[in-house]
C-alpha cells in the first residue's frame, strides 16, 4: 500500500497544490531564531498547510530553517507532513549567490543573461542558474522533490531596461517573453525529472497597469508556458502581491483578451492557483502602511527621565572605565555609541508610525550599537573587564527603556492610522467582525475575494500566528471588492 506521503503527492499531482486559506510566508525567518522556529512549529500544528519561502530570504537560512522543521514533522506525523505544501522561488543573486556569480565570471564562467541591477542584487532566471538554484534550494528544504517552483520577479529584467532608457517597449517585451519561455522550458524538464511539481511566477508587476513599461501578463505568462511545454504544462501557480489598499489584483484590467481581465479573473479562467504576499504592508503614497494594529503600552518613564539616567550613566563611564582604555582602543566607539542614543532619542517627533520606527530601529539602530559594542569590548584590557560588565549590565536595560519608549510613542501615531483604516472599512463588515484586530480582517478580505487561493503571512513569532489563524473559521466576506474601493476612494485615511 502507498504510505501517506506517496498518496499526498498522489493528490498533489492531479488536483490542487494550494490548500488553506493561509499559509506561512518566511521571509526573513532564519534556522537561528527560537521564535521563527516555534512560530512555523505553531503554525503547522494549528492547521496551517503551506510554506513560502525563496532561495534569497535570509541567504538560504529560511529554506534550512523549513527543511529542519518539516524533517521534524515527518518523523513524528507521516500525515500531517504530507499535507504541507512547500513553495520556493529562485531569481535574486544576493549575498552567497552574488559571490558565486562573481567568482564565476572571474574564473570565465558567468551565469549567462544575468541582470546587474544594482550593486548587491542581481537577478538571473537563466537555465543554466536555476539548474544550480535548484540544486542548492532542495538541498537546503532537505526535499526530493519541490512542490512548487516560481520565477521570483523576473521583472527585473523590464526594471533594468526601464533604468537605462531603453525605448523599444515591444522588443524589450518580446525578450523578456523569450528569457521567460526558455526559464519555463527548464523547469517543465525539471518537473519530468521528479525534482519540482509544478512552477510558475511570482510577479509585483502582473497587477499594475498594462501602459507600465515593467508591468508582466497573466495571459503572455500562459502563451509561454504553452509553447515550453504544450498544453498539458506545469505552470500551476501565481503569487501575486495585494492588501486593503494596493488592490490590483482585483481590480485592474491588465491581461487576457483585449486586456479586459484582471491578473485573478485570467488566472481563474486558465485553472491557476493564486498566492497573495505582501497582505499586510501596503504602500500607500510614498510609505509604507502596516495593516495591524500596533502594540500598546503605558510608559515606564518619560523620555526625559529615561534619556537623563543614560547620561548618568555615561558620565560613569568616562570617570570610571574611559581612563583604563589605551590611547585610540576603542574610545571613539564609546563616544559614536553614545552620540547615537543622543540621536534615537531626538527620533521621537520625527518618526511617522510603528513600521517606520522598526525599520529605523532594525535596520540603522541596533546593528550599529552592535558593532560598537563589540568593537569597544574587543578592546578593554583585562583588568577593566569586570567594571566594563558590570557598567554594561546597568546600561543595556536604560538603552532598551529609551528605544522601547520611542516605538512606543510611534505607535500612539500609528493607532490613529490603523484606526482610521478600521472606520473606513467597519461599515461594510458584519457587526460581530467590527471589534476583531486589523490584521485579522484585513486578511479576511483578501481570503474572501475571487480567485485567491491562499494569502501568504509574515508570522515570526507565535504571537502572530495565533492572531492571524484566528481568521480561519470564519465565512467568506459577501463583497470583499467593495472594501477595495473602498479604500481606492479613500481621502479620510492618513496616508
Amino acid at each position: 500500500m502507498p504510505d501517506a506521503t506517496q498518496e499526498s503527492r498522489a493528490s498533489k499531482d492531479a488536483g490542487r497544490l494550494v490548500s488553506g486559506r493561509l499559509g506561512f510566508g518566511c521571509y526573513r525567518v532564519d534556522d537561528e531564531t527560537p521564535d521563527h522556529r516555534a512560530a512555523l512549529g505553531l503554525a503547522l500544528a494549528s492547521g496551517c498547510r503551506l510554506i513560502d519561502t525563496s532561495t534569497n530570504y535570509t541567504d538560504g537560512a529560511s529554506e534550512r530553517l523549513v527543511g529542519e522543521v518539516l524533517e521534524d514533522l515527518a518523523r513524528r506525523d507521516r500525515a500531517a507532513r504530507a499535507a504541507v505544501t512547500v513553495v520556493s522561488k529562485i531569481g535574486y543573486v544576493q549575498g552567497r549567490n552574488l559571490d558565486l556569480a562573481i567568482e564565476r565570471e572571474r574564473s570565465g564562467r558567468p551565469f549567462p543573461e544575468m541582470v546587474r541591477y544594482m550593486d548587491g542584487c542581481w537577478h538571473c532566471i537563466h537555465p543554466e542558474f536555476l539548474r544550480d538554484q535548484l540544486t542548492r534550494s532542495r538541498e537546503r528544504l532537505r526535499l526530493e522533490t519541490l512542490d512548487v517552483c516560481l520565477l521570483h520577479n523576473p521583472e527585473y529584467f523590464l526594471s533594468d531596461a526601464k533604468k537605462r532608457h531603453e525605448r523599444d517597449l515591444e522588443g524589450v517585451r518580446a525578450e523578456f517573453y523569450r528569457r521567460l519561455r526558455d526559464a519555463f522550458a527548464f523547469l517543465e524538464e525539471a518537473a519530468r525529472r521528479g525534482e519540482i511539481r509544478a512552477y510558475g511566477v511570482s510577479s509585483n508587476t502582473a497587477v499594475v497597469r498594462p501602459g507600465d513599461p515593467e508591468a508582466t501578463s497573466v495571459s503572455r505568462m500562459l502563451e509561454a508556458a504553452v509553447q515550453a511545454g504544450g498544453p498539458g504544462h506545469r505552470f500551476r501557480v501565481l503569487q501575486i502581491p495585494m492588501n486593503l489598499f494596493e488592490s490590483g489584483g482585483a481590480l485592474t484590467r491588465n491581461t487576457g483578451p483585449g486586456g479586459r481581465q484582471t491578473a485573478l479573473e485570467a488566472a481563474a479562467a486558465a485553472g491557476l492557483e493564486v498566492l497573495i504576499n505582501r497582505p499586510l504592508n501596503a504602500f500607500v503614497g510614498q510609505r509604507l502602511m502596516r495593516l495591524a494594529d500596533p502594540p500598546g503600552a503605558s510608559p515606564e518613564a518619560t523620555l526625559d527621565e529615561l534619556l537623563a539616567r543614560i547620561q548618568g550613566l555615561e558620565k560613569e563611564y568616562r570617570a570610571d572605565i574611559a581612563p583604563s582604555l589605551p590611547a585610540g582602543a576603542g574610545g571613539a566607539s564609546a563616544d559614536q555609541l553614545f552620540e547615537l542614543v543622543e540621536q534615537v532619542a531626538g527620533l521621537s517627533d520625527q518618526v511617522e508610525d510603528f513600521v517606520h520606527w522598526q525599520q529605523i530601529e532594525q535596520q540603522y539602530v541596533i546593528p550599529r550599537i552592535n558593532l560598537m559594542v563589540g568593537t569597544l569590548a574587543r578592546h578593554l584590557p583585562a583588568e577593566a573587564r569586570e567594571r566594563w560588565r558590570v557598567w554594561w549590565d546597568r546600561y543595556l536595560p536604560a538603552l532598551h527603556g529609551l528605544l522601547g519608549e520611542v516605538g512606543r510613542s510611534a505607535a500612539v501615531k500609528g493607532r490613529r492610522q490603523s484606526g482610521a483604516v478600521a472606520a473606513a472599512i467597519d461599515p461594510l463588515l458584519p457587526e460581530e467582525r467590527r471589534r476583531e484586530t486589523l490584521s485579522r480582517k484585513a486578511l479576511w478580505v483578501l481570503a474572501s475575494t475571487p480567485g485567491v487561493g491562499c494569502v501568504l503571512v509574515g508570522m515570526r513569532r507565535p504571537a502572530y500566528v495565533q492572531d492571524a489563524l484566528g481568521m480561519l473559521g470564519w465565512p467568506p466576506l459577501d463583497d470583499p471588492l467593495a472594501v477595495y474601493r473602498r479604500l481606492s476612494d479613500a481621502t479620510d485615511v492618513p496616508a
